[in-house]
């Protein structure tokens, strides 16, 4: 598969548990930061936090648990232990080869993500990703969480202004389910990873895309650019 000839196609990609294994990360990072205000609780227990920014989800903690002076202030400190954590996350298995045929290519690649830009930016160079990806738009300059598809769309737009056209057909890669559903009332095609450090469920997972993995070991990327669904 060394000269595929690829439509005009655009890859977007989630980065937490789909780019990135940095779930252990925020295992253990959102349970410090309570902790050490005197809150202790499971990771479960974050599920209701899962489709915000991390602006709004710390925001989040301190009206729920009265905790720090404003949302900002806990949002320095979380961020304070993050940046080092997502210097060091490794790509998910079977990843940097899909990338490499995809530049190869000519896929048109960027990032859609909730988590804030510079931690992204920090896991791509540590992982050795950022050559493959033209820029990260965030749940923050879109305006809304992924239970709504702005994110993605704000990416695609990105792309188009980049290269100067419409693409054939966008995909979006996504370990959440809410991102998967979302993503589709919009109209892009859907590769579901599962991600097992995370909160979703496997089959609701397959069940909420066009094309499911559990590894990128088991993508082929003619299997992605010959869909006909």
């Amino acid at each position: 598969m060394d000269h595929i000839a690829a439509p005009s196609v655009a890859f977007i990609f989630d980065c937490d548990g789909t780019l990135v294994n940095s779930t252990p990360v925020w295992a253990y990072a959102q349970p410090e930061l309570l902790h050490r205000h005197g809150i202790d609780v499971t990771v479960d227990d974050f599920a209701q936090f899962e489709h915000l920014s991390l602006e709004d989800e710390c925001q989040a903690y301190h009206d729920i648990w009265g905790i720090g002076t404003n949302g900002e202030e806990l949002y320095r400190e979380l961020s304070d232990i993050l940046i080092d954590g997502y210097s060091k996350v490794p790509p998910r298995e079977g990843l940097l080869a899909l990338l490499e045929q995809a530049k190869a290519a000519g896929i048109a690649m960027c990032v859609a993500t909730s988590t804030p830009a510079e931690l992204v930016t920090s896991a791509l160079a540590g992982a050795g990703l950022d050559r493959y990806m033209e820029f990260i738009t965030t749940t923050g300059e879109a305006g809304r969480s992924k239970q709504f598809p702005d994110v993605y769309e704000l990416a695609l737009r990105r792309l188009e202004e980049r290269h100067g056209h419409k693409f054939d057909r966008a995909w979006v890669f996504e370990d959440a389910v809410f991102g998967l559903k979302s993503s589709s009332t919009a109209g892009f095609k859907r590769v579901g990873i599962y991600d097992p450090h995370g909160r979703m469920e496997r089959d609701e997972v397959r069940a909420n895309c066009d094309i499911f993995i559990d590894s990128y070991v088991d993508l082929d990327l003619a299997r992605v650019l010959e869909f006909e669904g």
